[in-house]
C-alpha cells in the first residue's frame, strides 16, 4: 500500500487519487446510445439480443421474468443463516426509513391566502440490482424498502442473469420479501432502456434507481427526460480519517472493505500520524493474503491508481482533504470522533469511532448503502424514501385573499411584460 506524503506528492498523483474511479462518462453515453435506441425501436427483440451477447444467457422474451414457480424455488435454495439475514437486514432498514417520510405542508400565508405542500408517491419504479461482480441482495432490500414506504404502486426490479438465465436465489427473495411487484432478468444499458421506454412486456417506469456501472450510468442520464433517476452512483470508495489513537487493524480492515469491490473501486486512509500509517500499510499487506485471487487481484490494480495511505502535517489538513474528496463511505478514528464529525461537511454515509465498519451500514444498521461517489457528496445525497416522492404544491386564494395580492401581482407581471398574467388577476374583479 503506497503512503503519499500530502505536501511532498506531485499534484497530478494527488489528482488521480481525488477524481478516483470517475469515469468520461460522455464516452460511455455515446457507447450506449445505439443500445438504448435499439431496444427503443426493437423492444423484446433487441432485448434478449443483449442478454445474450452481454451476459451469455439465452433467454426467450417469456423468460424475462421471475416466475411465481422461480420465486418459489428460490426460497428453497436460500440457506437459513442467510435468510435470517435478510430479515434482519429488512427490519432495520425499515426502521430508518420509516422515519424519513416527510409530512405534507400548510401554510396561511395572509387572510385567504393559503399555500400547501402534497407528499405523493411516484406510480412506478425500476429497481436496478447489480450483477458483473457478484450478488448483492442487499441492494434489492436497500432499494425496496424506501420505495415501499414511500408507497410507490409498483416496483419492477431488474439485475442480469448468470448465463445459465437464472438469477442470484437470494437477490429474488430478498425483492420478493419487501412485495416487489415484478422481478426481470436483465441488466446493462438495455435494462435501462426496456424500464424507461418499456417493450412488449415491460411497462415504463416514472423513476429508476440503483447503483451500477459506468454504462448503466451512462444510460440512466440519457433518459432523464423522461423518467427521474437517482443520485450518482458509481465504483465503491472508502475513506478513514484517523489519528494516532486509531487501531491500525481496524483501519486497514475498512479501506480492504471498500477496495475490493473491483479495480475501480478506493481504500484511503488519511492521517497526520506516519507511525500510523505504516503500521497500517502493514496490517493490509498481511490481510490482503487473506481474501480471494479475484479480490487481491482488485485491490493490487486499485492500489496502483486509486487506493492510498495519505500523510498530512496536521489533523486541519486531514480534515481539509476529506472535506475536498467528499467520499462514499468516511470512517472516523479518532481520540473524540463526534468532535471530529462536526468538522466534516462532505460525505455520502459517516461511521463515526472504532466500532462502526463500513459494512455495518453496507448491511443491517439502517441507512441506505446507495451513496454518491465520485465527489457528488458536495451536492447530494444517499437515496431514501424521498427518491420516491413527488411534492405538489396547492394554491388556495379566496375573492379577498386574490385582492389582497392583486395590486404586487399586477405590477410583477405588467414589469416583466406579460399582459396576459396581470389579466387573469385583473378580469375576476371586472363586472361579468
Amino acid at each position: 500500500m503506497r503512503i503519499i506524503e500530502l505536501d511532498k506528492a506531485p499534484a497530478e498523483v494527488i489528482q488521480t487519487i481525488l477524481r478516483r474511479g470517475m469515469r468520461d462518462i460522455e464516452s460511455f453515453m455515446e457507447k450506449v446510445k445505439p443500445i438504448m435506441k435499439d431496444v427503443q425501436s426493437r423492444g423484446n427483440q433487441a432485448l434478449v439480443e443483449y442478454i445474450k451477447k452481454f451476459d451469455g444467457a439465452d433467454l426467450k422474451a417469456d423468460e424475462l421474468r421471475v416466475s411465481k414457480e422461480e420465486i418459489e424455488e428460490a426460497y428453497r435454495l436460500v440457506d437459513s443463516k442467510v435468510m435470517k439475514a435478510l430479515k434482519i437486514m429488512t427490519k432495520n432498514v425499515r426502521l430508518f426509513h420509516k422515519r424519513q417520510l416527510p409530512k405534507e405542508l400548510r401554510v396561511k400565508i395572509s387572510p385567504g391566502v393559503e399555500a400547501r405542500r402534497l407528499v405523493v408517491p411516484i406510480e412506478s419504479a425500476g429497481l436496478y440490482v447489480p450483477g458483473g461482480k457478484g450478488r448483492f441482495p442487499s441492494v434489492a432490500v436497500h432499494l425496496a424498502v424506501p420505495a415501499k414506504i414511500a408507497g410507490v404502486s409498483r416496483t419492477v426490479l431488474c439485475s442480469p442473469p448468470m448465463s445459465n438465465g437464472k438469477l442470484d436465489p437470494a437477490t429474488i427473495v430478498a425483492a420478493d420479501m419487501q412485495g416487489v411487484d415484478e422481478i426481470y432478468k436483465m441488466g446493462g444499458a438495455h435494462a435501462i432502456a426496456a424500464l424507461a421506454y418499456g417493450t412488449e412486456t415491460i411497462k415504463p417506469v416514472h423513476c429508476i434507481a440503483g447503483p451500477g456501472g459506468p454504462y448503466v450510468t451512462a444510460a440512466k442520464m440519457l433518459v432523464q427526460h423522461m423518467v427521474k433517476t437517482d443520485l450518482p452512483a458509481g465504483p465503491s470508495e472508502g475513506l478513514v480519517l484517523a489519528d494516532s489513537s486509531a487501531n491500525p487493524k481496524f483501519v486497514a480492515a475498512d479501506i480492504l472493505n471498500e477496495a475490493e469491490h473491483g479495480p475501480d473501486s478506493a481504500g484511503v486512509l488519511v492521517t497526520d500520524s506516519m507511525e500510523l500509517a505504516k503500521e497500517v500499510a502493514a496490517c493490509i499487506d498481511e490481510m490482503i493474503g487473506t481474501l480471494s485471487e479475484m479480490r487481491q487481484n482488485f485491490i493490487k490494480e486499485n492500489m496502483q491508481k486509486y487506493s492510498a495511505i495519505i500523510v498530512t502535517k496536521s489533523f486541519e489538513e486531514s480534515v481539509r482533504f476529506v472535506n475536498d474528496y467528499a467520499v462514499e463511505h468516511l470512517v472516523i478514528q479518532t481520540k473524540d470522533p463526534e468532535k471530529t464529525l462536526r468538522m466534516i461537511k462532505n460525505a455520502g454515509t459517516i461511521c463515526v469511532g472504532a466500532y462502526s465498519p463500513i459494512s455495518g451500514g453496507n448491511y443491517v444498521v439502517g441507512p441506505n448503502h446507495v451513496l454518491p461517489t465520485g465527489g457528488t457528496a458536495k451536492w447530494t445525497s444517499g437515496l431514501d424514501v424521498e427518491t420516491f416522492l413527488k411534492k405538489p404544491t396547492v394554491e388556495k386564494l379566496s375573492r379577498k385573499g386574490l385582492e389582497s395580492l392583486k395590486e404586487a401581482l399586477v405590477t410583477i407581471a405588467e414589469y416583466e411584460g406579460f399582459p396576459a398574467h396581470a389579466n387573469s388577476a385583473k378580469i375576476r374583479f371586472e363586472k361579468q
